[in-house]
């Protein structure tokens, strides 16, 4: 993949998860904290969960063609490395959970992950796809 193709990659991984993100802190702070009352800095938390989430993606990257089993396991890996991100910096900006909304924040960011994955999925495919299609209108008029 070209460098362009990998920064397209890398932004729409981005975008599709900050999205993601702010969707779910809008819906589990509504739920769990309905009092609180945020400033204008709480805007920059989903970009910089969701940049950071896209940078620990490189766990999943490799030169060589890797078996199902070890994208499975780098996918795995990239799912605990940003559980561990979010409850981490959550922990070290002074937060505290009880253990529902732990639970819950958990299977929310593990949701957040399938959803990107299948948004960027959704996009190779139609890609995949309109290449498909242009490369037999192609073959057609050699």
């Amino acid at each position: 993949m070209s460098n362009r193709g990998k920064l397209v990659e890398f932004l729409m991984a981005f975008f599709v998860c900050s999205t993601c993100i702010s969707i779910l802190e809008g819906l589990l702070g509504m739920a769990f904290f309905p009092e609180d009352k945020f400033g204008w800095e709480a805007f920059f938390s989903p970009p910089l969960f969701g940049f950071l989430s896209v940078l620990l993606g490189m766990v999943t990257k490799s030169e060589r063609e890797l078996s199902v089993k070890e994208i499975l396991f780098r996918r795995a890996l990239h799912l605990f490395l940003i559980e561990l991100l979010i409850f981490g910096m959550n922990y070290a900006a002074g937060m505290q959970f009880d253990a529902l909304f732990s639970v819950t924040l958990a299977f929310s960011v593990a949701a957040v992950f399938v959803a990107v994955y299948v948004v960027m999925w959704l996009n190779d495919r139609k890609s995949a796809a309109l290449f498909n299609e242009k490369l037999k209108e192609y073959q057609g008029r050699i």
